[in-house]
């Protein structure tokens, strides 16, 4: 339960579905991540790993098939009716154990497989594209969050389009408004500067180190009385977190960019940076899109044929420059504070099409009728 998008989600579902419908188990590979602590009180955990230990001797298939073992057991255990997974990895294992526990099942698929499963999947990439689409072909309800992941889905998998249902991601505007009010605690913002901010997981897929280049460029080739120094705000960790700063520091630029790792609550800082960046790869429909549309803050994402890309092409609440163009980032941020009015101008129509389109309040009355009309009693 660390920070993502689809962990935020799930953590909707458990605080804010109806007692009186539903009672609500979670169920984990590892017991770990920041959002634990906001999983209430009544909702019992069971984590694979917290029961077992890597086995001495292993071979292909044996911790899967363990796990799906394992999950079966507390299907029937519990006599769970309805299972719910979202990401891949669980896909793999809630598919076969619903199968063969006849546990009436929605699945969900929240990012484009065709570059989702093949970069993250090195091996056994033949036979996971099987046993996924034998997985989500088996489901009651095939959830995606966007029509243009629905698309790319159905043609990996081979799946039918119409089978999929778009059931769009929620935000909690609530929350995020009362957060965005709290002071800014972390590292004091200049106030002789522009502060540019970027949201995610630190990993090759969210195309950081283009955005890292840009404002290298930048800096490099700034007129002061024309363009505005700038700081670079991080907000995530991951992997390519040590990578990154090294690549601040060999750009010469360190003392401008600052890695914040994981906040709960990256709202007191969103809502007080003057930009803020999406420089991914691919993405299916990021939540920290909508969270910062609904922070008023200019939005400058990456052209991907999903995520971003898809929205914004059909909605021009932001401004797109092709992934992995470093250049073409650089002057996109150059453009944002020499001519500020055309993006300061889209700020209160980006706010209005979140308060339109995803509501917390409908997600959470469309996913428990999701739920209800394919739960067999």
């Amino acid at each position: 339960m660390e920070g993502g998008g689809s962990e935020k989600q799930l953590l909707y579902l458990l605080q804010r579905l109806d007692r009186a419908r539903f009672d609500l188990q979670l169920y984990l590979l590892y017991k770990r991540g920041f959002l634990l602590r906001e999983v209430p009180d009544d909702v019992p955990i069971t984590a694979y790993w917290s029961e077992h230990t890597q086995p001495r001797w292993n071979w292909p298939g044996r911790i899967l098939r363990d796990q799906i073992r394992h999950l079966s057991d507390l299907l029937r255990t519990e006599n769970i009716d309805v299972a719910y997974d979202r990401l891949f990895h669980m896909t793999l294992v809630t598919g076969p154990a619903t199968k063969a526990t006849k546990t009436a099942r929605a699945s969900a698929i929240v990012s484009p497989p065709e570059f989702d499963l093949v970069r993250s999947e090195k091996r056994w990439l033949g036979w996971k594209k099987a046993a996924l689409r034998k997985a989500y072909t088996s489901a009651d309800s095939l959830i995606t969050v966007a029509p243009g992941v629905a698309e790319n889905a159905s043609r990996f998998y081979g799946i039918p389009r119409e089978s999929f249902r778009i059931v769009s991601s929620p935000v909690d505007l609530e929350r995020i408004d009362s957060c965005a009010k709290l002071p800014w605690t972390g590292v004091p913002l200049r106030p002789d500067r522009k502060h540019i901010v970027a949201i995610g997981r630190l990993s090759e897929e969210k195309g950081q180190n283009y955005l890292l280049q840009a404002v290298a460029r930048y800096r490099a080739d700034r007129s002061p009385d024309i363009a505005p120094p700038i700081d670079l705000h991080f907000v995530g960790d991951g992997i390519l977190r040590q990578e990154l700063v090294g690549l601040a520091r060999s750009s010469g630029i360190e003392d401008s960019v600052f890695f914040h790792g994981h906040l709960s609550d990256p709202f007191p800082l969103l809502k007080r940076c003057d930009l803020f960046v999406l420089p991914s790869l691919y993405e299916g429909l990021p939540n920290v899109l909508l969270e910062a549309m609904v922070c008023r803050i200019p939005i400058l994402a990456t052209n991907t044929e999903q995520g971003a890309g898809e929205l914004l092409r059909r909605y021009p609440l932001g401004t797109l420059v092709p992934p992995g163009d470093a250049a073409a980032l650089e002057k996109a941020i150059r453009n944002r504070f020499i001519t500020p009015d055309p993006w300061l101008s889209r700020l209160d129509t980006a706010r209005e099409y979140v308060e339109t389109h995803h509501s917390l309040e409908h997600w959470i009355e469309e996913m428990s009728e999701l739920f209800e009309s394919i739960c067999p009693r």
